[in-house]
């Protein structure tokens, strides 16, 4: 059986301590073990821990997990693994009305007061075609060399070799792109597609209706990711030569966003 208690003592020569039951006035373990994956450093006289009771036998008891009642300037509460760096925290400083968590040392979300969710290390990457045009031969699909990003929170984009963005975690994605091709004849059209793991899931076209014109169409579609699966934006165009790619901020770009 598990119990909460709150500690009162620790030993760090004999990795010993003793604990009084959470809402108990009267009920108190003395001289039970610590687990030793948990640091001296964490083990501080007031913080909540969790005792491991086998069997209900108190002389077999174990503390198993420490966290602290409250946060330095704040009151509030925190939950945090053995050496402190992955944890729940509210209130950091006084009446904050906040929830922080934060994994590996780094804040990955936070909850403002107003209920708005921010995820700081969330997927999210913004692709682009930076230097230099690129040939886009008639009648032939061909794969975007985005040679530039914006931002890439996770490093997931290739934007020396494959041109392509890599899922790190499974997931719904959104992703999105436009393809600006230059000088297009009347009566052409430029197809612009996502592929997802070299197969096209989605796609759309422009059509010119005046000599001379640049189409950019754009495409937007939700997909579905496993770990590993990738992402790319192809484009066609029918004007019966060989014409280019745009380049520069805004242009010719991609976007892909993890939302769940």
């Amino acid at each position: 059986m598990l119990e909460i208690a709150i500690l009162k003592n620790f030993d760090s020569d004999t990795y010993k301590a003793g604990v009084q039951l959470a809402g108990s006035l009267t009920t108190y373990f003395d001289d039970i073990n610590v687990a030793k994956n948990i640091p001296s450093s964490a083990l501080v006289i007031g913080n909540y821990v969790i005792v491991a009771i086998p069997g209900g036998n108190p002389r077999d008891a174990c503390v198993i997990a420490t966290w602290p009642q409250g946060s330095p300037g704040g009151g509030g509460s925190k939950i945090q693994d053995a050496d402190a760096d992955t944890a729940l925290e509210t209130e950091q400083s006084v009446d904050e009305d906040k929830i922080h968590g934060k994994v590996k040392g780094v804040e990955a979300f936070l909850i403002e007061d107003d209920g708005i969710l921010t995820y700081a290390k969330q997927s999210a990457v913004m692709a682009k075609r930076q230097t230099s045009y690129q040939s886009l031969p008639a009648s032939v699909w061909t794969k975007v060399e985005l040679n530039g990003v914006d931002f890439d929170i996770q490093g997931e984009f290739d934007y020396t070799t494959n041109y392509r963005f890599t899922a790190k975690r499974a997931g719904i994605y959104i992703a999105a792109g436009n393809v600006y091709v230059v000088n297009m004849p009347d009566a052409s059209q430029v197809n612009v597609g996502i592929y997802k793991n070299g197969t096209r899931i989605a796609m759309t076209t422009s059509f010119c209706s005046v000599t001379g014109k640049d189409l950019v169409p754009f495409i937007i579609t939700a997909v579905q990711l496993n770990a590993d699966d990738y992402l790319e934006l192809w484009t066609t165009q029918n004007s019966g030569s060989t014409k280019n790619i745009h380049y520069g901020p805004g242009l010719t770009v991609m976007s892909v966003v993890k939302v769940t």
